[in-house]
């Protein structure tokens, strides 16, 4: 029974489904960040909501507890944290915040299409 082919495929595509998942949070994340770190900077009011609103989902996600939630849950309280700290202008840390913002927005969508090319990689090798 391991060597029928309609079992090994099942086997080995199980985990696409989560695979695109990561790789369409991770583009969609960093591009919100970007987004939010743009315009939260431009319109303090607005920076200052939604640095508050991005923090406290990823308090409420950190405190579910559920293993789904967690990479998710810390990436949103540091972007959250983040952007509270970018939006009153505090000097050198507020300049920092945005850097970091910037930076990890940019690096969650260079790992999504990191990941995304190696899924579609595993893809074409498997057919």
């Amino acid at each position: 029974m391991t060597n029928e082919p309609e079992w090994r495929d099942a086997t080995e595509t199980a985990d696409l489904p989560n695979k695109g998942r990561t790789v369409i949070l991770c583009i969609a994340g960093g591009l919100t960040i970007a987004a939010l770190t743009f315009v939260g900077m431009r319109i303090r009011p607005v920076g200052l909501a939604a640095g508050s609103f991005t923090f406290i989902t990823g308090i409420t996600m950190l405190l579910r507890r559920r293993k789904s939630n967690f990479k998710i849950g810390i990436v949103s309280t540091a972007a959250g944290f983040l952007m509270l700290l970018a939006n009153p202008r505090f000097g050198v840390v507020a300049g920092f915040a945005g850097y970091f913002l910037i930076v990890g927005a940019l690096g969650l969508v260079v790992l999504g299409l990191f990941k995304a090319i190696k899924l579609s990689w595993d893809l074409g090798r498997r057919s």
